[in-house]
């Protein structure tokens, strides 16, 4: 039985990792930052390009616009988009532009 020189090398310096490992470990870091990435993105701009947010509230989402007032509690915001032509005000009101 022979024994190939890269199995004689690992198993003499058990700390030591094949090259097929090392790129699998590169690879699987790589995916983990893109994924983090983009959970961070969303994390630190919930609004993104839109002038408002989707708060999942139980069974149904609210939609909060950027500039809400802070006293006025999740529940008075309403729990549909606004249209084209519409906007929802700091207080939770859907009104004309």
């Amino acid at each position: 039985m022979t024994v190939s020189s890269e199995s004689r090398e690992v198993a003499d310096n058990p700390r030591k990792v094949s090259p097929r490992r090392r790129r699998f470990r590169v690879f699987l870091l790589v995916v983990g930052a893109v994924l983090l990435f983009f959970v961070m993105q969303s994390v630190l701009n919930p609004f993104g390009d839109k002038e408002y947010a989707e708060i999942p509230h139980g069974n149904h989402s609210h939609y909060v616009p950027k500039d809400r007032d802070p006293d006025v509690p999740i529940s008075n915001f309403p729990t549909r988009p606004p249209g084209d032509n519409e906007r929802i005000t700091p207080d939770g009101r859907i009104v004309p532009k």
